[in-house]
C-alpha cells in the first residue's frame, strides 16, 4: 500500500510539473490572490530572492526558491498564523510538525486526547493533531493547514511537511535549490 502511495505522488508530482510547463508556455495566467503582507524580518538568508508576498511570476504561479545548506537540508522562515517560525522543509514528512515550544510561543493547542503516534527520527513518540489558520513560506501561502505538535521531550525540530507541500502546484529539486509553485 505504501509502494501504490508513494507511485501515486511521484505520479502526481510528474503531472503537476507537465501542467506547470504548458501552461507557463500558455498565455493565460493565474488568478491567484495575494498573501498577507510579511513581518519585517520573516525572510531567510537561504530564500532565493526574499520574496515575501511577491507577485506571481511571468508564468503565474509564485515561486520560492530555497538553496540547500552545507548538510542538504533545507530550511526557512515561514509565518504560522503570522508570527515567525523557523522550519526545516521535509518533502518525506507526511505533515507540519511544531515542537511543543514553538506551539507554545504561538498559543496554538492541539488535541492531546486525539493524540496520534507518530515516527520521528528519534523514535515513536505521541502528537496532539492541530489545523493552523494559515501558513506562509517565501510569498506561498496556505490556510488551514493540518499539523500536529510534539510534546517537549521530542525536541525543539519544526517541519514543512506534505500537509503544506501536496497543496503546492510543483515542488522541484535540482542543483542544490529547492523550487516551489504555488
Amino acid at each position: 500500500m505504501l509502494k501504490t502511495a508513494i507511485l501515486v505522488a511521484i505520479g502526481a508530482v510528474t503531472l503537476a510539473m507537465v501542467v506547470a510547463s504548458f501552461l507557463s508556455d500558455s498565455p493565460l495566467t493565474s488568478s491567484s490572490p495575494s498573501p498577507p503582507a510579511a513581518a519585517p524580518g520573516a525572510a531567510s538568508a537561504e530564500t532565493i530572492p526574499a520574496d515575501l508576498g511577491s507577485p506571481p511570476r511571468a508564468s503565474g504561479y509564485r515561486e520560492a526558491v530555497l538553496r540547500a545548506d552545507a548538510r542538504g537540508q533545507y530550511t526557512a522562515d515561514a509565518l504560522v498564523n503570522g508570527t515567525p517560525v523557523r522550519m526545516l522543509i521535509d518533502t518525506g514528512a507526511s505533515i507540519v510538525v511544531l515542537s511543543g515550544a514553538t506551539a507554545a510561543r504561538l498559543g496554538v493547542t492541539g488535541d492531546w486526547a486525539a493524540k496520534w503516534t507518530v515516527k520521528t527520527a528519534n523514535g515513536a513518540t505521541t502528537a496532539a493533531p492541530v489545523v493552523l489558520r494559515n501558513v506562509s513560506l517565501a510569498g506561498l501561502y496556505m490556510n488551514d493547514v493540518q499539523a500536529v505538535i510534539l510534546p517537549p521531550s521530542a525536541g525543539e525540530v519544526n517541519l514543512l511537511g506534505a500537509s503544506f507541500l501536496k497543496r503546492l502546484m510543483s515542488v522541484e529539486q535540482r542543483d542544490g535549490m529547492l523550487i516551489l509553485r504555488q
